[in-house]
């Protein structure tokens, strides 16, 4: 495309790193660059907001935009975001209003990974609580629980359940996993042992869901899946909110039939200040920390600004909306 600079936004960059990689300095010398560090909230605020920029850089899916956005942001030519999936994105809509939308190749899930175990061990050694605790009196005399000897439960066996598999085995713990396709040959190259559902929520101290979400996954954990599991078991999300049936896991640490949970992921992010949850001191909180490390966000806004560098040279750009082949037009 012609010279003329482009106005960029760079939305959401909570974590201030997106000026601290190289290809920074290089895009703020062929385009006008804002960086919005506040979230936009609304549609109103988005349109409001983001009127007159012809690129925004989105990280993931902390901004969603749908055709009622686009059709108030005419000049919008280009959206870069982090990452390859599109749910908080109408790709449609965006495809048809002549808007390219890039993406950034998938990370190898290592971040989710290590955060999975860090759960597990705070829960079961009650981190957490021990920590606060310390700030509060003298010695707390909390006691944990060994991972060593438990059988964990992996619920889907993808790049992340069966690299989570491998490190428990590590620690000496019985692991059991479970997905659609999985076979015994497939579980045992992880430690794992392949069973069904069932099995695993009756047998397991641990269950942690690593299954990709769609309308056939979501709920897959509910009221009737909890009660299935051993009273006082522990249960884990990193990856979607909507895996689990929020309200059926609230009443089970209601009852104490959940012994904790810990949690990246939720219905509604972020999560409203009053949500129920924020009640319990064996519900370990994250704010969808799985894949915010400084290694991979700095590596993310690089591969997204690239893009956007692309997209001003008229080079080729990995598009998520591969219908738009003209990335020249005015």
């Amino acid at each position: 495309m012609s010279e003329q600079r482009l106005r960029v936004a760079i939305l959401d960059d909570f974590e201030k790193i997106a000026d601290t990689v190289p290809a920074y300095a290089r895009l703020k010398a062929r385009a006008e660059v804002t960086i919005l560090r506040e979230r936009l909230e609304t549609s109103e605020q988005i349109v409001q907001t983001l009127r007159g920029f012809d690129a925004l850089l989105l990280m993931r899916e902390r901004t969603s935009l749908s055709d009622k956005e686009y059709s108030r942001l005419p000049g919008l030519k280009l959206i870069s975001q982090t990452g390859r999936t599109s749910r908080h994105l109408d790709l449609p809509a965006a495809t048809r209003r002549g808007i390219a939308v890039a993406g950034t190749p998938s990370d190898s899930g290592s971040t989710t990974k290590e955060l999975t175990i860090g759960l597990i061990l705070a829960l079961l050694r009650k981190i957490p609580q021990v920590n606060q605790r310390m700030r509060e009196e003298s010695w707390p005399a909390l006691t944990g629980l060994m991972l060593e000897g438990k059988t964990i439960g992996v619920l889907g066996f993808g790049r992340i359940g069966k690299e989570v598999a491998r490190i428990m085995k590590a620690f000496d713990t019985r692991v059991l996993a479970y997905s659609r396709t999985i076979t015994p040959e497939k579980a045992a190259e992880g430690g794992a042992e392949a069973v069904s559902m069932e099995t695993l929520l009756r047998e397991s101290d641990v269950v942690t869901l690593h299954i990709q979400f769609n309308e056939q996954t979501r709920g897959i954990i509910g009221a009737k899946e909890l009660a299935l599991m051993k009273p006082g078991a522990y249960l884990v999300n990193t990856g979607r909110g909507p895996l689990v049936v929020e309200q059926a896991m609230i009443q089970a640490l209601e009852s104490g039939h959940l012994g904790g949970v810990g949690l990246d992921v939720y219905d509604i992010e972020p999560l409203p200040m009053d949500h129920p949850l924020r009640r319990f001191d064996n519900a370990i909180l994250m704010s969808h920390r799985g894949y915010a490390t400084v290694e991979i966000l700095s590596e993310r806004y690089e591969q997204a600004m690239e893009n956007i560098l692309s997209f001003i040279d008229g080079r080729p750009v990995d598009l998520l909306n591969s219908e738009i082949r003209d990335l020249n037009k005015p």
